[in-house]
Order: C-alpha cells, then structure tokens, then sequence
C-alpha cells in the first residue's frame, strides 16, 4: 500500500513522459526516414541524368558514324585502302562493311579469307542492323588487335547497290564516355558500371583488366539485386549498399550505380546520434526539446550543405539545365544553358521561356505544361527550337520535370536542355543526300531507256540497210555473167541508196551522241538566210519564195542541217508542192517549210519533236523511220537559240517554222563562200 501511494503521484508524469517518448520517438524516426528518402531520390536522379548523358552520347556516336559511313562508303565498289583509310578516320580499331546479302565486302585489319563470307548469320548486332535496318550494339569482346574490350556499333545504310551495313569496334573504356563514369558520381567508394546484354562490363568507374569482366564476377550481390529490381538496397562486405539503375535507349546497355548507404547517409549520422541520445535522456524533457531544436537547427544545415552539392552540379554540368516557376519565368540557369542561349544569367532570370523560343514553338509546350500542374503528368519531353542572342536557330531536346513542395504543390520546372543542331543538320543533309540519291537513280533510269532505244534501233533500222546491201551484192556477184548491164545498174543504184540510208542514220546517231554529251556546241553569226535557204535546197524540187537579202543570227551549219531534215521530212511524209517561206517579221525571221501532204495526225502533235517517236497511224506507219529526224531538229535549234514549231498547212498539209532571230551588227557569213553540205533524198527519218 505505500508503494503504491508513492507510485501513484508518479503516474501522471509517468504517462507524460511515455507520451512524450512515443511521440518524440514517432516524430525523430519518420524525420529520419524522411531525410533518407529524400538523398536516396537524389540519388536516383542523378543516375538518371548520368543514364541521360550515356544516351546523348551513344545516340550522336552512332548518328555520327551513319552519315561518315553514307558519304565515304556508299560507292558500288570501295576498295580496300579507301576502306582502311575510312576506318582510320573513324578511330576504329576493327571495322567490317557488309553488303546486302551479309556478305563481307571490306574489313580493318585486312583478311581476304573474310572477303565474300556472310557474317551477318553469325553476329546477331550484324543480322540485326543488315534485316531490321535499325542500329544495333554488340556485346563486349576482347579485340582481336589491341586485346582490349571492344564493342562494335553496326550501322545501316541505303545505297545505290542496296542496304549495306558498317560496323565499327569502339574502346569505350578509352572515349570521353569513361572518362565521364569516372568524374560522374563524388561519394566515396561509390561503383559505376556500364553493363550489356550478356552482363559483362562495357566501362565503369574503376579500374579494369585487359580481360572482359562480368557484373556478376565483380559484384555478384549487385547482379543479384538488378535481376530483382531497377534500384534498391542490397547487402555486401557487411555493409548496406543503395544502387539504381536506367537502360540505356537504343543499346543493350543498362547504366547502374551502388554507394554504401553509410557513405550517403553520411549527413545524416550525426543527427541520428543525437536523436537518439536525445531519447535516452527522455527523461529530461527540456533537454530533449533543446536536442530536438538542435538536430533540426543541424538538419537545416545539412540540407545547406547538400543544397551547395546540387548546385556543384547543377552549375557544372555539360547538359543546359534550367528552373522555371509554374508562370515559364526562369529562376535558375546554369552556365551552360547560358552558353547555348548566348545570353547571361542575369539577362534570363526572371525573363519567360518564350521570350528566347522560335515563334512557331511558342506555345507547344503549355498543353504539357497543365497535364504536369493538373497532376495527370510529372514531367514531359519536347522537341523545339531556341533563338540564340546573334539570331542563330537552335534545335534542342528537352526534358523537363516537376518539382513539387511538402505538400505536393507545384513549386518549379527542372529541365534539361541539350543542343540537337547540328545532329538536325546531319539529319536534313541525309535526307538531301537521299533526295539526290534517288534523282541520280532516275537519271540513270532515263539513260538506261534511251540506250536500250538506241540499241534497239541500230539492231533494226541500222542492220536493214546493211543487210540489204550484202544480199543485193551477194545477188550481183552470183548473176554477174547473166545479168545485162541495165539490170547490173539497177542493183548498184538500189545498194548506194541503202548505203546512203545507213549513213543518213550513223550521222543521226553520232548527232544524237554529240547532244546527249554536250559536245555539239552552236557558234552564230550574221548569215543572210535567202542565200542559206537557197543554197540548202538547190538540188532539190522545192519553191523558195523569200527576199534579195535577209539576215537572222545563227550558226550556219546548224541551220542547214535544220533546213535539211525539214525538207527531207516533207519529201519523204508529205506530197508536193513543197514551200520554203523566207519572212521577216516584227521579232525576228520566220522560216517555214510546207508541203501538200496529208499532215501530223492531231493525236501524235504533242509528241512530234520526242526521240524515237512515231505515228500510229497516216504515212507514217507506211514508211520506215527511227523517230529521230525531228528530235534532233528541234535539239539542234535549241543548242543554237532558235526555235521549231508545228502547225497545220492550209489547206491542207504541214508546216514546220524555224525562229531565227534578227541579226544587226554581227558579222555576215556567206553561205556562197564555202560548199554547203547536202542529203540527198531519201536522206532522213522523222519523228511523225
């Protein structure tokens, strides 16, 4: 009973001192939580960014090594120092080009017993970027040259003979990327480890053999736990460790990071003590209110500490990185979004994302930007442009994030800006190197066409002549004793007219070569073109009906070679009379030509002046021709700057009209002044 007596006037305070215990206790756990979760979510951000970097880089590498391998590797033929030489400029190692078949066309360092080999059945990067035509990443092997770690990018691309694929062996632990896992992460003993398919180790932020280690060889508890979970907490060495992990777009890659837990907690420890040393003096309540204000006065600290690490690395980053409030105001900027905007820090705080972003990009992202504040989102990625301060359009992609305060109320947009220009620019200048691809393809197409014309023709209208001439000649020589001399005249005629139509079409074609090739250059002078027209048509039965003297700018030869064919045409598909009209009009000098035949069939005009055209129907399906007569006429006129048109005869015929232009002040040529070459009928074809 007295015990109890003392007892009871304790229990008040008794109970007090447990409640204040509990909810101290309560209170100092959870804050501690708290702060943990809060440096294992920075954590995880950071591998993230790290993961963002890796992405960029691989992602430029392999664009990088696309539009190289387009520009030096796309001919029919690439011989093996043009290859080496290609190789050497990329850095590579060892390179392989395949063809469209898998079959290897090149390789660095030589080996001829691989030339001809399908490689693609055995490597699955190369199967996969020569079937799928989307780039793909090897596993990590031991270079055969240096004996180090290598792995190979196989890059797709379409050429003139098909789909050929380059692939190229990379040090990754000797590029820019190790370097950068080495300086990525500060906390001490933290691993870094870049990680394929297979589980081996592409690079990481230790050191590493010649050989090619495994994640499970080197960490099997962290292989372990990334089999389990993209991040967490594993132990190890008797100590906890947090790891995270991100793949890495567009590779088997995945980028994963550990660091002991006492290492990143290491801000917290002291606090911790104290609480707790704090709750083994409950029973002093002041003191453990003093404790409490003075582990939240060191939390405070704490996180003015970490806040100055973020900062290290908010303004050390390569990636433009910026804080907008929820208005687009920027509130921070660090250097190297400055630098890519082309402005300063003070010039941009303050001052609305949309003021510096392209005008047809304005407003792209507000559709984004409710989602994020709604709550529907936490973040979104775009694509848009920026105006630099000297005018400069800047591509960019951009990842942005929300921040959000205790109480889940949006508070800022972090965002990370990186410059994409010039890999748009690689990007435009493949798609005009397509487009013009595709033009070359076209041309050679129509070259193709016009050869196959050619040969058909020379295999038809060229061997009928000559053909004629062996067998009237074979019949002369056999009938020789027999045949009278009419009949001996009368084969000889009948095989110089075929000799002549044969020449008539070997000049026709060396034309058509000598236009086709440019080398049939026009030289005009002054020519008085009565005594041309007369002089083209001496021999002939024509009526020239034109003035004493008339004079129009043009190369003489050509004209007559015009005038020849056009004469020619109306004797062989028209009927007499046939009119050549010399008239001066207001522009320049029309000559014309007209016969009394049935004319062009309306249906063939549009195509009259075309290579190797020819009616289907009227004269021209009773007369033999290669279509060429006209096309070389107007071509001829073309070069020389004149023109050739059609029209109808009246009343009835047609009549074809040659533009010559007036000449004033050049020098004149006389066409008595030399023999004027002429083709004697029938001497050309004719495209009607």
């Amino acid at each position: 009973m007295r015990l109890a007596r003392r007892i009871r006037p304790a229990l008040v305070p008794l109970l007090i001192w447990l409640v204040l215990v509990a909810v101290g206790t309560a209170v100092l756990f959870w804050q501690q939580y708290d702060s943990r979760q809060s440096l294992a979510q920075r954590f995880n951000l950071r591998v993230g960014l790290l993961g963002d970097f890796v992405t960029s880089y691989t992602g430029d590498l392999m664009d990088r090594e696309r539009v190289q391998a387009r520009a030096s590797l796309s001919d029919p033929t690439v011989d093996a120092r043009d290859f080496a030489r290609a190789v050497a400029g990329f850095g590579y190692p060892a390179a392989v080009l395949l063809d469209s078949k898998g079959r290897a066309l090149q390789v660095v360092p030589h080996d001829p017993t691989i030339i001809g080999k399908d490689l693609a059945a055995r490597y699955t990067h190369l199967w996969t970027a020569l079937n799928d035509g989307r780039t793909a990443v090897s596993p990590v092997v031991s270079s055969a040259v240096r004996g180090l770690p290598v792995v190979a990018f196989a890059v797709p691309f379409q050429t003139t003979s098909g789909r050929r694929v380059f692939s190229g062996a990379v040090e990754i632990r000797d590029s820019p990327l190790s370097t950068y896992l080495s300086t990525a992460l500060t906390y001490s003993g933290a691993q870094v480890q870049l990680v394929d398919g297979n589980g081996s180790i592409v690079a990481a932020n230790g050191t590493l053999d010649g050989a090619v280690p495994t994640l499970a060889g080197e960490n099997e508890p962290l292989a372990a736990a990334l089999r389990q979970n993209a991040k967490g907490r594993y132990q190890a060495g008797g100590r906890w460790w947090r790891y995270s992990s991100t793949p890495i777009e567009g590779t088997p890659w995945r980028l994963s990071a550990a660091v002991p837990e006492d290492v990143l907690f290491a801000t917290l420890g002291d606090n911790e003590i104290a609480g707790r040393a704090g709750l083994a003096g409950a029973a002093v309540v002041g003191l453990l209110v003093v404790a409490a204000a003075g582990r939240a006065r060191r939390s405070r600290q704490d996180l003015r500490l970490s806040e100055d690490r973020f900062r290290k690395v908010f303004d050390g980053s390569r990636i433009g990185m910026t804080l907008t409030d929820t208005e687009g105001r920027y509130v921070r900027v660090n250097p190297a979004a400055a630098e890519l905007f082309g402005r300063s820090e003070a010039d941009l705080i303050g001052r609305r994302s949309d003021d510096i972003t392209h005008p047809d990009d304005v407003g792209r992202a507000a559709e984004h930007i409710r989602d994020c504040l709604s709550g529907r989102t936490d973040g979104f990625d775009l694509e848009k442009r920026y105006v630099h301060a000297d005018g400069r359009i800047i591509d960019a992609s951009v990842t942005s994030a929300l921040l959000r305060d205790n109480e889940g109320r949006p508070q800022y947009f972090a965002m990370q800006i990186i410059d994409t220009t010039e890999r748009r620019a690689l990007e435009r200048a493949r798609l005009a190197d397509r487009a013009e691809l595709a033009e070359h393809a076209e041309r050679l197409q129509q070259v193709n066409a016009h050869l196959g014309d050619v040969m058909a023709m020379l295999s038809h209208d060229v061997r009928q002549p000559l053909t004629r001439i062996i067998g009237l000649g074979e019949l002369l020589l056999d009938d020789w004793g027999e045949s009278t001399a009419e009949a001996k005249l009368h084969d000889v005629r009948r095989m110089t007219a075929a000799g002549h139509s044969a020449s008539e079409l070997v000049t026709d074609i060396l034309t058509l070569a000598q236009l086709d090739a440019g080398a049939l250059v026009a030289r005009p002078v002054r020519v008085d073109l009565s005594h041309l027209v007369r002089a083209a048509v001496a021999a002939e039965q024509v009526t020239v009906v034109a003035p004493d003297e008339i004079y129009g700018f043009a190369d003489p030869k050509h004209l007559q070679l015009i005038l020849g064919n056009l004469i020619a045409n109306a004797d062989k598909y028209g009927e007499p009379p046939v009119t050549v009209t010399v008239a001066n009009r207001r522009d320049h000098v029309e000559v014309k030509v007209a016969d009394e035949g049935e004319g062009v069939p309306e249906a063939f005009v549009e195509h009259l002046f075309d290579r190797f055209a020819r009616a289907e129907s009227g004269v021209a399906t009773r007369t033999s021709g290669t279509g060429l007569g006209l096309y070389l006429v107007r071509q001829l006129a073309q070069a020389g700057g004149l023109d050739v048109s059609y029209r109808p005869n009246q009343p009835r015929g047609a009549a074809f009209l040659v533009t010559v232009p007036h000449a004033y002040e050049a020098p004149v040529y006389d066409p008595r002044a030399e023999e004027t070459k002429r083709v004697t009928s029938p001497r050309r074809t004719s495209a009607n």
